[in-house]
């Protein structure tokens, strides 16, 4: 993976801790069939200080359905760590590129899913475009959780459309792993990009 790529913008970089109220909402029931895959080379991960096997992104599925949209997202053997992997999955969930948080490559961010694998559970936060990222003023703000589930080398999720603004489920979408070391003044570091930023962002149709 070129290593441009890690020049993102400072939306994807400074995804913030600090939201608004949040609800977890069950799923819900209508009808839509949709899907969306992407894939990436196994090995390209960067190195994370701290981190021996920093994640390293291979494949990712999006599934639509009865009302709700699946994340599933796999990671090469031995490099989903349970207490330092985190992901981001960056939704254009409009298709244009000129609403929400620029992010290059045809793709504007309205919403986010941040999956933790420690504590199992998703994050999904609505875009607010204003500018610079500060405590502040936020890019972003939490509208509600998922529950995640963990297998060995992966980490799923199924979010209700009705959290991402009651869409059909036709997107654009773009992969983020970090590594988030246990270490006395460490960071959160990127590790991976799928697809790379140098390419289109996945789409689900």
């Amino acid at each position: 993976m070129p290593r441009a790529w890690r020049a993102v913008s400072v939306a994807a970089l400074l995804l913030p801790t600090i939201s608004c109220a949040s609800s977890t909402i069950a799923p819900t029931a209508t009808s839509s069939a949709l899907h969306g895959e992407v894939s990436d080379p196994v090995g390209d991960a960067l190195p994370v200080p701290g981190v021996p096997n920093p994640p390293d992104l291979v494949h990712g599925t999006v599934d639509v359905a009865s009302g709700n949209i699946t994340f599933t997202i796999q990671f090469a053997p031995g490099t989903l760590d349970r207490q330092t992997t985190r992901l981001t999955i960056e939704l254009d969930t409009d298709l244009n590129p000129s609403t929400g948080i620029p992010a290059g490559q045809g793709l504007g961010i309205d919403y986010v899913v941040d999956m933790w694998a420690s504590p199992t559970q998703a994050l999904i936060e609505k875009a607010i475009p204003t500018g610079a990222c500060t405590q502040s003023s936020p890019c972003y703000t939490t509208v509600g959780t998922a529950p995640l589930s963990l297998t060995t080398d992966g980490m799923q999720a199924t979010v209700p459309l009705s959290l991402l603004g009651n869409g059909d489920g036709r997107l654009a979408f773009r992969v983020f792993a970090y590594a988030y070391p246990q270490l006395a003044g460490s960071t959160t570091m990127i590790s991976d990009v799928m697809p790379d930023l140098t390419l289109p962002p996945g789409r689900v149709q």
